[in-house]
C-alpha cells in the first residue's frame, strides 16, 4: 500500500469515528508547589481551554453532563479512592470555544492525602458532547511530617462550665524541606484532631526562632525572617491567628519575655519594621484561600505548558468562610 493510499484510509477511519478526535479539550494542572506539610490543605488548579470549536455547558441533563475528575495514587502506585459522598461539582461550567477558565479544587477535600509519602495525581475532564476523557500531565506531591523542634502541651478550660476541668492542645514548630529552603510550621492538635496546620515562614541560618506560651495558653513566636528583621506572631489553641508584626533591630534586638510570677508574655526591644523597606511583602504574589475558590473567574490567559497556571507565590493556609 502506497502513501496515498495510507493518508486516504486514515482520511475516511477518522471520519467514521474508529480514531478519537484529539485537540477537543486541553486540560492542565498545577500546585502552587509540590511538597506540603502533612494535615495541610492542598488546592490544584485545573485549567481547561475548550479546542472543540463548540460551546460546553456543564449541567444536569444528560446531553449536558461532564465531569471533573482525579486519579490519585500513592507511591506503589495504589489508587487512592475519592472520600465517600464525595462529590466534584462542575455544574454551571460553562467553556465557550476557544475559551480558558481555571478551576480552583480543594484536593484534600476529596482524597485523604494525609498519609506521609509521595503521591501522583492527574486531572481528567469529560463531557458527553465529547468522544473522550481528556487528561492532564502526571504532578507530584510529596507529603511530609518534618521534624519537630519545639513542642509544648497546653491546658485550655472546658466550655460546658466546669471549671475544674480543661482539654489538652498540643502546640509543635516543625521544619519541613521545600524546594531550596526549609520551611517553620506550626501545628495544633489534641489526641483525636488537628486543629490548625500553618506555614510560618522560611527558616533562616543566622538565628533560631523564639516561643513561649502565656497564662491563657496562647502561642507567641519570634521568627528571624532576616539578619535584623524579626516577624512576630501569636495564636490561640484553636490555631487562629491573633498578632501579626514585623520589628527591626534598633539599639535592642526584639525578643520575648515571660513572666514567671503571672505568666504574661511580652515582646520587647527594637521597633516597628516597614514593609517594602525593611522587609518584603510576605504576601506579595500570593493569593489566599477564599480569593482562589471564587472558581470560574479567575482572568483567562494564554495557555502555557499545556494549560498549566500557577496558583501564586506561596498559598497562605488561609480558613475560608465555607470550609469544614
Amino acid at each position: 500500500m502506497n502513501k496515498k493510499h495510507i493518508r486516504i484510509l486514515l482520511i475516511v477511519l477518522l471520519l467514521s469515528g474508529f480514531l478519537p478526535l484529539s485537540g477537543q479539550l486541553k486540560v492542565g494542572l498545577r500546585f502552587n508547589r509540590n511538597k506540603y506539610m502533612q494535615y495541610e490543605h492542598v488546592y490544584a488548579c485545573v485549567t481547561i481551554r475548550n479546542d472543540s470549536g463548540k460551546p460546553l455547558l456543564f449541567g444536569s441533563r444528560p446531553e449536558l453532563q461532564g465531569f471533573v475528575l482525579f486519579d490519585v495514587r500513592d507511591s506503589s502506585n495504589r489508587l487512592i479512592f475519592r472520600s465517600k459522598d464525595a462529590e466534584i461539582s462542575v455544574q454551571g461550567l460553562y467553556l465557550a470555544p476557544g475559551e480558558i477558565k481555571n478551576m480552583i479544587i480543594p484536593l484534600h477535600r476529596y482524597y485523604d492525602l494525609r498519609k506521609e509519602g509521595t503521591y501522583y495525581v492527574h486531572a481528567y475532564v469529560s463531557h458527553n458532547r465529547l468522544p473522550r476523557e481528556y487528561r492532564s500531565s502526571s504532578q507530584v506531591l510529596r507529603v511530609s511530617a518534618g521534624a519537630v523542634i519545639w513542642k509544648r502541651t497546653v491546658g485550655i478550660p472546658k466550655h460546658d462550665g466546669d471549671e475544674s476541668g480543661s482539654i489538652e492542645r498540643t502546640y509543635s514548630i516543625c521544619k519541613v524541606d521545600g524546594d531550596q529552603v526549609k520551611y517553620y510550621y506550626l501545628r495544633v492538635e489534641d489526641n483525636g484532631k488537628v486543629y490548625a496546620v500553618t506555614r510560618l515562614g522560611v527558616v533562616q541560618s543566622h538565628a533560631d526562632l523564639q516561643a513561649q506560651v502565656d497564662m491563657l495558653s496562647r502561642l507567641h513566636m519570634l521568627i528571624p525572617v532576616a539578619p535584623k528583621i524579626f516577624h512576630y506572631m501569636a495564636f490561640n489553641a484553636d490555631g487562629t491567628l491573633l498578632e501579626n508584626s514585623y520589628w527591626k533591630v534598633f539599639g535592642t534586638v526584639p525578643m520575648l519575655y515571660r513572666n514567671p510570677k503571672n505568666g504574661t508574655v511580652t515582646r520587647m526591644g527594637g521597633e516597628p519594621a516597614k514593609k517594602g523597606v525593611d522587609y518584603d511583602d510576605p504576601k506579595k504574589g500570593s493569593l489566599t484561600i477564599a480569593e482562589v475558590l471564587d472558581e470560574y473567574t479567575v482572568r483567562p490567559r494564554a495557555a502555557q505548558d499545556g494549560g498549566m497556571v500557577d496558583l501564586g507565590k506561596d498559598l497562605m493556609p488561609v480558613k475560608a468562610s465555607d470550609e469544614d
